[in-house]
């Protein structure tokens, strides 16, 4: 009975171990940890900006890192051990637990995104009647209900906006308290640490007695039947204590399924109305299907009993339409032959105009040709003409300018002709001396024979002396001065001392006789007369070159000239022939509309000949249109038998929904933000696993201490109880088993103090977003009310 209770526990409490405790065995952090670590972050990570509850939620926090702190220098490696088998042992049915939280979770967040869903559509749907409302009121000029119809926008999307939020914090507060009373939550973890206190505390309690009973018998020995007696003794209580612990949790087990009961019959409640509304609807939905089919039946024997008092008239109309169809077909018949026979015109043509073109453009081609060799040449000669004319122009020039200078020549060499003659003829054997390079010319007495020859420093130190063969009796200054005209410059101005003398006839070069002298300048007149015909004929070349220069370049302008007015006159060719071409395929383009206007004319003409014999050929007789008639009147009195039938189970079903309405409502009625209900069975689920989470610590101390003396029982049996090395390797046991189990119960009691604390910020995290709704829904509510007031402000506004 004992395991098949254990079983059923684990279905309440695997979640708790289910997803954050199994990674702990490895790195050797307890399961326990690793929950509170988890429940600790996603409260910190959901503070908003509501004070009261913000801060009970930053204390509850605080003090769970501090417990969270305490536990884990505490943890030992029976504890670890512990949580493993819990693990090991209810991983299956924790997963299956946590799917179910899962799926109440998902269907609350998919309420909310309906609503919110739902409340983006109103939005846009409200902007759009507020932005035609506006356009109106604009239009009629009325500022103040302009103004006011402003506001009450704002005010409504503020109040939207508001109600989003609402909607979404109550999904946080719908999941948070799922979390706080569903299977899994701080109510069933702290009740199990509060199991493991105990236990721990009552293996505490029952291994110390043991430990002090021990210690006193090994100080008087004498007495090991007495020892065995009482251990039995306590063996066989602790029986009847075990039978009766289990009695007890029969029967809270027995209350749990009771209340567990009780909640199916709550929700069978739910499926019994679901299913008698759905019989109800399914069984209205066939009645209606029924009198549509009627009422579809009745107005087609109305539509065929039309068609019989008209079928006369409509024979008669439906031939007209074929006569008429047939008379349109051939008229369009005829439309097309001449629409093709146009077109066939117009595309013989287009095909002539574009042959014509064709060969124009052939022809311009090769003119291109030519054309383009003109250009090239032309442009050719002129670079050729315009990099030499200057080159030749200069070449007549230089030639002129040659020319001129010889013909001076020729005149400076008759002078000196002339002068020499005269100077021969005065003087047949005279002689002539040039001055030197002081450019002051000395005494000579012959033409060949140089004479040292000088200006002397007068008395009066202001000049000289006239030239003379006597060198003064000064300073020989020739070296000094380059030339006489500086020496005497200086004599004049008193710079010199009277004496001083400067040689003027050294330098002096011969300039021959008289008789040389006119030979020479006989042979220099011949020669500048001899050279004037060749400089002449070198201008009359030069000048030949620049007359003719241009006369490739000419040549050149006729034949581009030519060919220019050869391309110009085919180009002009081409471009009406173009336009021709253009003026062809314009009316190939326009017979080729027409023959497919022609084209469609005739096949909606033929196709409309068909429909008219169709329409005639499917006109129902009167004979066929009866029949109909009366084959509907037959499934329409089918159909009412039917309907008779199924009104009394309309009726009964009906009853049925009446009847559980009520109790459905109210059951309804009692769902908050959580998802799932029965609010009250869940108080009293919780209570009751409490107290059997209690029973099963107080059975499992019992059955521990039970262990604990049946090994006593042994002790005092089976062993030499007079040999006090033997007890004192039990007592040392026993004393190692008392240390393991105070770290236990240290361990337990940390875990149990973080648990605790952190249920505390799960009840704070719930009231904070609880308090987060309630504001926002009296901010929604003050909203709306201030939209209301705009809202008849502007109807006031505009009704004035």
């Amino acid at each position: 009975m004992k395991k098949f209770k254990r079983f059923s526990v684990v279905l309440m409490i695997t979640a708790l171990f289910s997803t954050s405790f199994t990674s702990c065995i490895d790195n050797e952090v307890s399961p326990l940890v690793e929950a509170i670590y988890s429940a600790q972050a996603d409260l910190m990570a959901a503070q908003t900006a509501v004070q009261n509850a913000e801060a009970n939620l930053l204390t509850a926090q605080a003090a769970a890192q501090q417990a969270q702190a305490d536990y884990t220098a505490a943890q030992t490696a029976q504890v670890e051990a512990m949580t493993a088998g819990i693990i090991a042992d209810d991983a299956y049915d924790a997963a299956v637990r946590e799917q179910a939280l899962r799926v109440l979770a998902a269907q609350t967040d998919l309420d909310v995104a309906t609503a919110q869903n739902n409340l983006a559509i109103a939005q846009a749907e409200f902007d759009i009647q507020m932005a035609d409302l506006m356009a109106q009121i604009q239009a009629a000029g009325v500022e103040l209900a302009a103004t006011y119809a402003t506001q009450y926008g704002a005010a409504m999307t503020a109040a939207n906006n508001t109600l989003s939020q609402k909607l979404t914090a109550e999904a946080t507060l719908a999941t948070a308290q799922l979390m706080q009373t569903g299977g899994v939550s701080w109510t069933y973890f702290v009740a199990q640490l509060e199991a493991t206190v105990f236990t721990n505390q009552a293996n505490i309690t029952a291994l110390q007695n043991a430990i002090a009973d021990m210690e006193a018998y090994m100080q008087d020995p004498s007495t090991p039947e007495a020892q065995l007696t009482m251990w039995e003794d306590r063996v066989a209580e602790l029986d009847a204590l075990l039978a009766a612990k289990d009695a007890e949790m029969t029967a809270k087990m027995n209350e749990i399924d009771a209340l567990a009961d009780l909640q199916t019959s709550r929700n069978e409640i739910v499926t019994r109305y679901e299913n008698a509304l759905t019989d109800l609807e399914d069984a209205q939905a066939d009645k209606q299907g029924f009198l549509d089919d009627i009422a579809i039946a009745q107005g087609d024997i109305q539509m065929w009993q039309d068609a019989i008092d008209s079928y006369a008239a409509d024979l008669a109309a439906l031939q007209t339409a074929v006569d008429n169809a047939q008379t349109a077909a051939d008229n369009a018949q005829t439309a097309y032959d001449n629409a093709l026979t146009a077109w066939n015109a117009a595309d013989a043509a287009l095909t002539t105009a574009n042959t014509e073109l064709s060969d124009l453009n052939t022809a311009l081609a090769a003119l291109d040709a030519s054309y383009q060799a003109a250009i090239a040449d032309l442009a050719n000669e002129q670079a050729l003409y315009d990099a030499g004319i200057a080159g030749a122009n200069a070449t007549l020039v230089a030639a002129q300018n040659a020319l001129t200078a010889g013909q001076a020549a020729v005149v400076a060499a008759q002078a000196d002709y002339d002068a020499k003659l005269a100077v021969f003829v005065a003087d047949p054997t005279g002689f002539v001396w040039e001055a030197g390079v002081n450019g002051a010319l000395g005494l000579h007495a012959d033409a060949t024979t140089t004479t040292a020859s000088y200006y002397v420093v007068n008395a009066t130190n202001d000049g000289v002396d006239a030239l003379t063969l006597t060198a003064g009796t000064g300073t020989d200054q020739t070296g000094s001065y380059g030339t006489y005209a500086a020496f005497l410059a200086d004599a004049q101005a008193g710079a010199l001392t009277t004496g001083d003398f400067y040689d003027v006839g050294t330098d002096d070069v011969a300039g021959g006789t008289n008789a040389d002298r006119l030979d020479a300048a006989v042979v220099a007149l011949t020669a500048a007369q001899d050279a004037i015909p060749g400089l002449q004929n070198a201008v009359d070349a030069a000048q030949l070159t620049v007359d003719t220069f241009g006369d490739a370049l000419a040549a050149a302008l006729v034949v581009f000239n030519e060919q220019k007015d050869l391309y110009d006159n085919q180009v002009a060719l081409v471009a009406a022939a173009e336009a021709a071409q253009a003026t062809a395929v314009a009316n190939e383009a326009t017979a080729a509309s027409d023959l497919s206007t022609a084209t469609s004319d005739l096949s909606t003409a033929n196709s409309d000949l068909t429909a008219a014999n169709n329409d005639l050929a499917a006109l129902d007789t009167p004979t066929t249109l009866q029949g109909w008639i009366d084959a509907a009147n037959t499934d329409i009195a089918d159909w009412q038998a039917t309907i008779a039938v199924i009104q009394p189970l309309i009726d009964a079903y009906q009853a049925v929904v009446d009847g559980l309405q009520a109790e459905y409502d109210a059951y309804i009625a009692s769902e908050g933000y959580i998802t799932s209900n029965d609010a009250d069975i869940e108080a009293q689920l919780i209570a009751a696993w409490n107290e059997w989470y209690a029973l099963d610590a107080e059975y499992t101390a019992l059955e521990n201490e039970q262990a604990l003396a049946d090994n006593m029982v042994t002790v005092y049996t089976d062993w030499n109880t007079e040999n006090l090395a033997d007890l004192a390797t039990t007592l040392s046991g026993l004393q190692a088993q008392l240390a393991t189990a105070m770290a236990n119960l240290e361990a337990s009691q940390a875990a149990l103090a973080a648990g605790q604390v952190d249920e505390a910020a799960a009840q704070a995290y719930i009231a904070y977003y609880q308090a987060l709704v309630d504001a926002l829904d009296a901010q929604y509510a003050n909203e709306m009310a201030l939209a209301a007031e705009y809202y008849a402000l502007m109807q006031a506004a505009l009704a004035s």
